[in-house]
């Protein structure tokens, strides 16, 4: 199986041996070595289990206050426009601050955020938690992800793109399987989880601050306007493929996390936090297993193969729902975590692959402003049509929809995202993305 080579994944997008060294000429003697990035990936994988920890919980909250499947879903989307928000307003901060720099920024609001959760007696004291929390994981998650790309050695073999998905869908299902296992067997289920996770975060954040950090290449803060950023016209049907198939699989993922709780209940005989943050983890264990297992595939094998698992996914989903079969409900949650991971390593190789070095924390908010928007628009119409015909009507229409993009996904896939050509002596080097400016829309 080869190894995964981004700059050989989206058609005739490569990047020339100068931008490069560039890349990698931009970490400081200071920061160099195998610890920062270590440290970077750490805060990746703490920061995103900070996000999802709270998923198996929100069935106690629900029990607690009194509340309906759509505040539930409020308290999620709350969450993930805090997400958008800083993708779309501070996208561009690391270039200010630097990509570690802000990480310690964005861990300390996780911190805040975790604590305020912790804490809350009402609803409205949960939402502002999960807003903050929403601003740092958007913070955490760009931060890291530029991070590790700067901060790998000079002489590994370029995955950093491979690190920051998989570290994000490790922490993801770390966080609710964590979660809800304390929240299982603790004595207070809805303090002791934070507080494990606040000491975590607290031995990360500490580690951040034991190298020097560089700053960020432009002076001054950023301006606060929405701007997205868009690689040049040769690259960006690819780019805009792997963006939506990474949104159609946070949709489904998010289905889970936002209503699997009450729905697992519904469906299997057990009980508790443990059952639905088991459930919630095992999606994105199998994502994390799939991308290091058949990362040789490409972007356009992942992407392929990733959409196409989407929509048996989906189809499995369904099926769970109109036969209640826990065989098919395990079935989907096994496809749903592959198809989950491949197509976000996809979106993120050909990301990564198509922006050039100065505009690719623009570029990466970009991508995962679309991503991030299959976690809110879809599972919100969720909600809201499980309060009016019942989950069960609402999780089919979800699984329809979903499997027809995806189809229509993988159509556009295996017309847009170009096959790897290989490289020979003969032949000049392809026109780079990297070589273009990059266009904000």
């Amino acid at each position: 199986m080869g190894h995964f080579k981004p700059e050989d994944q989206v058609g005739n997008v490569r990047s020339p041996p100068e931008q490069r060294i560039t890349r990698l000429s931009a970490v400081t003697p200071v920061a160099a070595g195998w610890r920062p990035f270590l440290w970077v990936a750490a805060a990746l994988v703490s920061g995103v289990m900070g996000t999802a920890l709270a998923s198996p919980l929100f069935p106690l909250y629900q029990r607690l206050w009194g509340l309906a499947p759509s505040t539930i879903t409020l308290v999620f989307v709350a969450y993930m426009m805090g997400v958008l928000a800083a993708f779309l307003f501070l996208g561009r901060l690391p270039v200010h601050l630097g990509p570690v720099r802000q990480l310690r920024l964005a861990l300390l609001l996780m911190l805040t955020g975790l604590l305020l959760s912790m804490l809350a007696g009402h609803v409205g004291v949960l939402i502002l938690g999960r807003v903050c929390i929403g601003v740092a994981s958007g913070l955490v998650t760009t931060a890291a992800t530029l991070g590790l790309m700067e901060l790998e050695p000079p002489r590994s073999r370029r995955f950093a793109p491979l690190v920051a998905t998989a570290g994000s869908v490790f922490g993801f299902g770390c966080g609710p399987l964590l979660g809800g296992m304390i929240a299982q067997w603790g004595r207070t289920p809805l303090v002791t989880p934070y507080l494990a996770m606040l000491a975590a975060l607290a031995v990360v954040l500490a580690g951040l601050h034991s190298f020097r950090a560089r700053g960020g290449t432009k002076p001054g803060f950023p301006s606060l306007r929405p701007r997205f950023v868009l690689p040049q016209r040769a690259a960006r049907p690819a780019f805009l493929v792997g963006g939506f198939a990474t949104f159609a699989a946070f949709s489904l993922f998010s289905l889970y996390a936002a209503l699997a709780p009450s729905f697992v209940n519904e469906l299997l005989p057990w009980r508790g936090p443990a059952v639905s943050g088991t459930a919630i983890a095992a999606i994105l264990f199998c994502s994390a297993g799939a991308q290091m297992a058949l990362r040789g595939l490409g972007a356009r094998g992942c992407a392929l193969l990733g959409l196409a698992l989407l929509a048996a996914a989906a189809a499995l989903l369904a099926g769970t729902v109109l036969f209640a079969s826990v065989i098919l409900f395990a079935a989907s949650v096994l496809v749903a975590g592959a198809g989950h991971g491949l197509c976000f390593l996809a979106g993120m190789t050909i990301t990564e692959a198509s922006a050039p070095a100065e505009e690719r924390a623009g570029v990466l908010s970009c991508f995962f402003s679309i991503g991030y928007t299959g976690t809110v628009l879809p599972v919100l119409g969720v909600g809201l049509l499980a309060d009016r015909l019942g989950l069960a009507a609402a999780v089919l229409a979800f699984c329809g929809l979903l499997g027809g993009g995806a189809l229509l996904l993988l159509a556009c896939a295996h017309r847009l995202v170009g096959r790897p050509r290989p490289a020979t002596a003969s032949s000049p080097p392809a026109a780079s993305a990297s070589a273009a400016p990059s266009r904000a829309a």
